[in-house]
Order: structure tokens, then C-alpha cells, then sequence
């Protein structure tokens, strides 16, 4: 398991935040879910936008059968920069 990047001295953690994220994926993938960790939240676990509990979200993606390549994964929230990691498959 990789450890999650350390901040850059230009970022600033929130542990607070409840920011809505809508999440989005190019290339051969989709995204099988959304999560926040919220047990008393009532959004769709397919639903590629939500909100951010205690500062966090997360989206799991998986490749689509029989293809590979380069997957992006973009989250996006207003007044937040836009963020993306690029997953390979193979």
C-alpha cells in the first residue's frame, strides 16, 4: 500500500471541510464508486459528486475488461484547485 502525498508548504489541511467534489475519470476506466466516510450520509455510493467529510472523499475506479492505457482521475470542488492522478493499466 503507497502512502498518501505529503502536503506542499502551499497547501492547507481542513479537517473540517464539507466541500462538495465531483469526481471524473478519461480513458479506459469508470468509477465504481464514492465514499466519505460519513456513516450518517445518504448519498449514492455511484454517484461521481460528493461531499467531503472531516476534509476527505474518495473515488474507486477500476479498468474497464480487455482494455488499457491511461486512466485520469480528476476531482474537482468550487474554490479549490482541481487535482488528477493518472493510472496506468495494463
Amino acid at each position: 500500500m503507497q502512502s498518501p502525498p505529503t502536503p506542499s508548504k502551499a497547501s492547507t489541511t481542513v479537517p473540517r471541510a464539507h466541500n462538495p467534489i465531483h469526481f471524473s475519470v478519461e480513458g479506459p476506466g469508470e468509477i465504481v464508486a464514492t465514499d466519505n466516510g460519513d456513516a450518517t450520509s445518504f448519498e449514492s455510493f455511484q454517484s461521481p459528486d460528493r461531499r467531503a467529510f472531516n476534509g476527505m472523499a474518495l473515488a474507486i475506479v477500476r479498468a474497464k475488461p480487455g482494455q488499457s492505457g491511461r486512466i485520469v482521475l480528476s476531482a474537482e470542488s468550487e474554490g479549490l484547485k482541481p487535482a488528477s492522478v493518472i493510472i496506468r493499466t495494463k
